[in-house]
Parts: structure tokens; C-alpha cells; sequence
């Protein structure tokens, strides 16, 4: 049903409403995603079930009354989209994609079936595949600076000299870099697979 002036509406409605929506998308992210027109409509049909228990005023619309109608609306909605946003129903993931940015990482459907079959097999066993995960995991927390450092040093092979003259940067700044970068792999666990 398209909510249009003359069915059941009237300009100042439909004006007061679109003035609104257009502030609060502007000031809200969760509702900057959302359609204009949709948030419209939603909008001015909780507006037609209040007008309708409303006494009408023969001295002049209500237009005061309705923005705070409409005002409260928007943040029912920007609080109901932002709780849905934290409880992650609006981002499903599916077991098909892949976990890390690599060509090689393994899919969420790999690591479930490598996780039951460790329960099953009532050992622990070593997947290479855990290793590949976790590394990938805190190479996507890493700076794009500390990730082209870890490429040079382990992946070129360079030197700290020769990364250090690569990047322009001094080798007194790239030592603190590493330190930073040991630091965060040590949180993930991972300080065993780095080299002294």
C-alpha cells in the first residue's frame, strides 16, 4: 500500500515525516541503512494508528504532536535495529564461506567437521588447518604497516637492515614494531611459532 497524499493523508504529514527520517538517518547508523521510502511508510502508518485515537483540533493540525509521534518511532526503531545488530541476526554466516581473506583458508564446514572428529575420536590430534586460522585471525589485526613488515622479515626473508632500508623507516622503530607485533601474537597464543 503506498501511503500517498490523498489517501488518507495529508501534506504537512507526509512533509513533517520525511523532514524527520532525513535528521535521524543522518545522526543514526542503523538507520542510514535503511531504505528512505520504507522507513517512510513504517513511520506514517504508526502515525495513522495514532491519528486515529486522536480528537481532532478544529484550531490547527497537530503538527507538535505528531512530531514527537514520529520522533519516537525513529528511536524505537534505531534502538530495535541496534539490539537485532548485537544479538547478530541480521549478519548470518554460512558455513560455506571461508575464514581468513586467503585462497587457502579453510571453511567454517571444515572446522566443524575437524572439531568433531577430534570429539569422536577422544584424542587430540594437530590440524595444520587450526595453525592457518589462528595465524590468519591475528594477521587481520595487525596494522597493513606490521603486515608488511611480517612479509618482509619471514616471507622475503630480509634482513631488519634490509627491511629497515626498504621502508624508510629506522631500524630502532622497526624493533619497536616487531615487539608490538610479538605482543599481539603472545595474546593469541602464538608466541611459539615466532622466531627468536
Amino acid at each position: 500500500m503506498a501511503l500517498k497524499q490523498g489517501n488518507g493523508l495529508q501534506g504537512w504529514e507526509i512533509a513533517v515525516t520525511k523532514k524527520l527520517i532525513g535528521e535521524f538517518r543522518r545522526r543514526s547508523r542503523s538507520l542510514y541503512r535503511e531504505e528512505f521510502d520504507d522507513l517512510l511508510q513504517e513511520c506514517l502508518m504508526h502515525w495513522l494508528e495514532v491519528r486515529r485515537q486522536l480528537v481532532p483540533d478544529p484550531g490547527g493540525p497537530p503538527i507538535a504532536y505528531m512530531a514527537r509521534v514520529v520522533r519516537n518511532k525513529l528511536i524505537d526503531m534505531a534502538r530495535e535495529r541496534e539490539t537485532d545488530k548485537r544479538r547478530g541476526d541480521q549478519e548470518t554466516v554460512s558455513l560455506d564461506d571461508t575464514v581468513g581473506d586467503s585462497e587457502d583458508a579453510p571453511t567454517y564446514a571444515d572446522l566443524v567437521d575437524a572439531e568433531q572428529g577430534r570429539e569422536s575420536g577422544g584424542q587430540e590430534s594437530f590440524d595444520p588447518a587450526d595453525i592457518r586460522i589462528d595465524v590468519t585471525e591475528v594477521m587481520n589485526r595487525l596494522t597493513p604497516e606490521q603486515r608488511r613488515l611480517c612479509e618482509l622479515l619471514g616471507a622475503q626473508g630480509l634482513s631488519i637492515k634490509e627491511a629497515s632500508e626498504k621502508l624508510r623507516i629506522p631500524r630502532a622503530t622497526l624493533y619497536e614494531e616487531i615487539k608490538r607485533i610479538r605482543k599481539i601474537f603472545a595474546q593469541h597464543g602464538l608466541d611459539d611459532y615466532l622466531q627468536p
